[in-house]
């Protein structure tokens, strides 16, 4: 029968693992609550037309922290925005309303200073800004250009405006007269030249011949009247087409007429927009690794496919081979007398289903590991150089099965490394391994089938 005792131990070394953890992330890597991961600057702009409290504030199209509110501060708007602690900016940094997505949703980008020597702290204030351009600013500055060009027209109506008409046509009259001369001492090439231009007058006789007698597309346009109707007919379809629209008759009048429709359609693009730039974050890895047993003399398989949402979080989906199985009980009963017998199904394929999050230079992983329940920690001290504890339900009433290894990457497809398996089992399994392994992102993968097509043409 299944063991309370092992419940307990199972429960208990859960309890100790997760405060190992806790100890470890506050040790190690400074953890601290979400609220103490940002610091807050100002920034007061002239308008800030379309800026929405929660939007993103950007460094160089990354993002660093949100706009958390925007009050009014005298005639002018001021953005108090959350940064995160990691990203110092010098006090002469620069905030700008900009654009983006497909309808130009509004957002902060800042402008990194030069400074080295003094940085904003929080509670400090931009003191160089750059709002969005308005649209109706835009408008004024074409109305002035057409104010320009008007008084431009009008000055040349007036005496002294006429004045220098009269000095250009005259200049067009000197122009003229030493044309003529250059006609008269050009010789032989400028005739051959006015012949061509003779045979292109005579060619455009002839075009104009056709398109009198009505040949040709251009000959039936202007003179076939059943030509000019239909053009009438159309012209007028499209007036009661423009009407309908105005009046907000049928879709494209709603949609044109009622604000509500546009709405939608913002919302519906701004979700496409968010949900590309989700997927694009997206990426995926490929591991595949072989621990030989020196015990037991034989190899252990596993491949797994990582997939990551984000830098610090990940999902790992994969299957091992391992040498004894998956395993059964079977009860017996003779004579009065009932037995248990343990079965091991050779060659039997065991899933992993996990979910990893980085803490620094810590990762945590939960869930399935090799078809049971459990948690695994991976600690980097070092570059290319990762420490693993797992611990994850063993079989039956048997002990939890705990894994310790050492992993070193010494190119960027290849690590090695090994450890201790099942080192506290209560069913004498425990063995030393040593592990090679392949890992491959999707760039790596990407650029390995280009070289193979390559090779293959």
């Amino acid at each position: 029968m299944y063991s309370i005792k092992t419940e307990i131990r199972v429960g208990v070394f859960i309890l100790a693992a997760l405060a190992v953890l806790v100890w470890m992330t506050f040790r190690l890597g400074g953890f601290k609550t979400s609220s103490d991961d940002f610091y807050r600057i100002d920034a007061v702009f002239p308008q800030a037309s379309g800026l929405k409290i929660g939007v993103s504030v950007q460094v160089a199209g990354i993002p660093v922290g949100r706009v958390d509110s925007i009050v009014l501060d005298h005639d002018r708007a001021r953005v108090s925005m959350l940064i995160r602690n990691d990203v110092p900016l010098p006090v002469d940094s620069v905030a700008l309303i900009k654009a983006q997505g497909v309808l130009g949703d509004k957002y902060v980008e800042l402008a990194p200073g030069q400074s080295t020597q003094t940085y904003l702290s929080s509670g400090g204030t931009i003191t160089e800004t750059v709002d969005a351009p308005d649209f109706s600013v835009l408008m004024e500055k074409l109305g002035g250009v057409a104010d320009d060009l008007k008084l431009l027209t009008g000055s040349l109506t007036e005496n002294e405006g006429g004045a220098e008409l009269r000095e250009i046509i005259d200049n067009l009259r000197d122009l003229s007269g030493n044309l003529n001369q250059l006609v008269k001492n050009s010789g032989p090439g400028l005739e051959s030249t006015l012949a061509s231009l003779g045979r292109s007058a005579d060619n455009l006789e002839i075009i104009s011949d056709q398109i009198a007698s009505g040949r040709g597309t251009l000959g039936q346009l202007i003179n076939d009247d059943s030509v000019l109707r239909e053009f009438r007919d159309a012209l007028s379809g499209l007036r009661d087409i423009t009407a309908k629209v105005a009046s907000g008759e049928g879709t494209l009048g709603r949609l044109v007429n009622d604000d509500t429709t546009i709405n939608k359609i913002d919302d519906v693009l701004t979700s496409v927009n968010e949900y590309m730039e989700q997927a694009d974050k997206t990426r995926v890895s490929v591991e595949f690794r072989a621990d030989y047993m020196t015990r037991y003399d034989y190899m252990k398989g596993t491949a797994n496919v990582l997939i990551h949402t984000s830098p610090d979080r990940w999902y790992v989906l994969g299957v091992t081979s391992d040498y004894f199985g998956r395993y059964s009980r079977t009860d017996y009963s003779h004579g009065g007398t009932t037995w248990e017998r343990e079965n091991f199904e050779r060659g039997k394929l065991k899933f992993n289903a996990q979910i990893a999050q980085r803490y620094y230079d810590l990762v945590i992983r939960a869930g399935m590991f090799e078809s049971g329940v459990g948690l695994g920690v991976d600690w980097q001290p070092f570059d290319n150089f990762t420490l693993t504890l797992e611990g994850f339900s063993g079989d039956f009433d048997h002990n939890p099965h705990l894994r310790a290894m050492a992993m070193y990457r010494f190119w960027k497809f290849l690590y090695v490394g090994g450890g201790m398996d099942d080192f506290i089992s209560d069913a004498n399994r425990e063995s030393p391994f040593v592990s090679f392994g392949l890992y491959f992102t999707d760039d790596d993968l990407k650029g390995l089938l280009g070289a193979a097509g390559s090779l293959l043409k």
